[in-house]
C-alpha cells in the first residue's frame, strides 16, 4: 500500500493526538475507579456538571477526587471530539476510521451520560457497572484509533476464515461480559464476602456463589485466550499470535491482581491495579477484533499467464 501524502500536517497532528487521547482515556478509567473505591462519587453532591452549585468548589478530599475526575474527563472529551473530527476529515475514505471514530464518540457520550445519572440519582450497582463498561469501550476505541492510524500505511493483513473471525469476536464478547459482571459484583459488595483466594471460607450464600462463579469464569477466559493463540498459529498470522499472547499475559496479570485484591483487603492500590489491568485485557481483545476485521489480499497465489514477449525461451549464454 502506497503511503498516503494527503494533508501531511493534519496527519501528524492526528497521529500524536490519537496517542494523547488513548493515554487520557486510560487515566479517566483509573480516576473513575478511584472515585468509586474511595466513595467520592457524592463529593460534588447531586450537582452535575457543576460541583456543589459552583464551577470551582471549595475543596474537601472527596470533592477534590470527584471534581478532578470530572475536569480530566471534560478535557478528554474535547480531545476526543477534536480527534474524531480530524480523522474523519483526513481519512474519510477508510472504512475502519468511519467505524471507530463514531464508536469512540458514542462511547464517550454514553459514559458521560451514565456518570451524570449516577450523580443526580441514587446510585445503584447496575448504573455504576454500566458506567465502567462504557469506559472500557471508550478506552478500547481510543487505543484502536491510535493503533490503526500509526499503521495505516502498512499493507493490510490477509483475510482469516469465518471460523477465526467469529471465534475472535465471540471471545471478546465473553471477556466484555466477564469484566462487566466483575464490576457489577464489586459494586454490589459481593466481592468483599470472599477475603481469600482462590477458595472462599465464608458461609454459603448467594454472594459467595456469584463471587466464586466470577473467579471460575475468569479462569475460563485464560483457556479461551490459549485457544485463540493455537487457532492463530494454525492460521499463520503473526500479528494475531502476538496479540493473543498479550491477551493471555494480561489475563494472567489480572488474575494475580484479583488475588492480591482479595488478600489485601480490597485496598485502593489493589483496586486501581485490577481496574487498570481490566482495561488492558479488554483493549488486547478488541485489538484482535480489529486485526481480523482488516482484510487485505488473499495469500492464495494467482495463476498468471506469461506475456507473449516473455514466454519465449531465452538461449543460455
Amino acid at each position: 500500500m502506497a503511503s498516503d501524502t494527503r494533508h501531511p500536517r493534519l496527519r501528524r497532528i492526528a497521529l500524536w493526538l490519537s496517542l494523547v487521547t488513548a493515554l487520557g482515556m486510560f487515566v479517566v478509567l483509573v480516576m473513575g475507579a478511584t472515585v468509586t473505591t474511595t466513595g467520592s462519587a457524592q463529593g460534588c453532591g447531586r450537582d452535575w456538571p457543576l460541583c456543589r452549585g459552583q464551577f470551582v468548589p471549595e475543596f474537601a478530599v472527596a470533592t477534590f477526587i470527584e471534581f478532578s475526575h470530572r475536569f480530566v474527563t471534560g478535557i478528554e472529551g474535547i480531545l476526543i471530539v477534536a480527534l474524531c473530527a480530524l480523522v474523519l476529515v483526513v481519512w474519510w475514505d477508510r472504512r475502519p476510521v468511519r467505524v471507530l471514530a463514531p464508536l469512540l464518540l458514542g462511547a464517550l457520550l454514553l459514559q458521560a451520560g451514565m456518570g451524570a445519572w449516577a450523580v443526580k440519582y441514587p446510585q445503584v450497582p447496575l448504573v455504576l457497572a454500566l458506567h465502567f463498561g462504557f469506559s472500557l469501550v471508550a478506552l478500547a476505541a481510543a487505543v484502536l484509533v491510535a493503533a490503526y492510524l500509526w499503521t495505516i500505511d502498512q499493507p493490510l493483513p490477509p483475510p482469516v476464515s469465518g471460523g477465526v473471525f467469529w471465534a475472535t469476536w465471540g471471545a471478546t464478547a465473553y471477556i466484555y461480559v466477564l469484566v462487566y459482571s466483575g464490576a457489577y459484583i464489586r459494586h454490589t459488595g459481593a466481592a468483599e464476602v470472599c477475603a481469600s483466594w482462590p477458595l472462599c471460607p465464608a458461609p454459603p450464600s448467594a454472594a459467595v456463589a456469584v463471587d466464586l462463579l466470577h473467579r471460575g469464569l475468569a479462569a475460563l477466559a485464560l483457556v479461551v485466550a490459549a485457544g485463540l493463540l493455537l487457532l492463530f498459529r494454525r492460521a499463520r498470522r503473526r500479528d494475531l499470535v502476538d496479540g493473543a499472547a498479550l491477551l493471555a499475559a494480561a489475563l494472567l496479570l489480572q488474575g494475580a491482581a484479583g488475588a492480591y485484591l482479595a488478600l489485601s483487603g480490597f485496598g485502593l492500590f489493589a483496586e486501581l491495579l485490577h481496574a487498570g489491568l481490566t482495561g488492558v485485557v479488554f483493549v488486547a481483545a478488541a485489538y484482535l477484533c480489529l486485526r481480523v476485521s482488516l482484510r487485505g489480499a488473499s495469500r492464495r497465489p494467482e495463476t498468471v499467464r506469461p506475456a507473449a514477449s516473455t514466454a519465449r525461451s531465452v538461449p543460455a549464454r
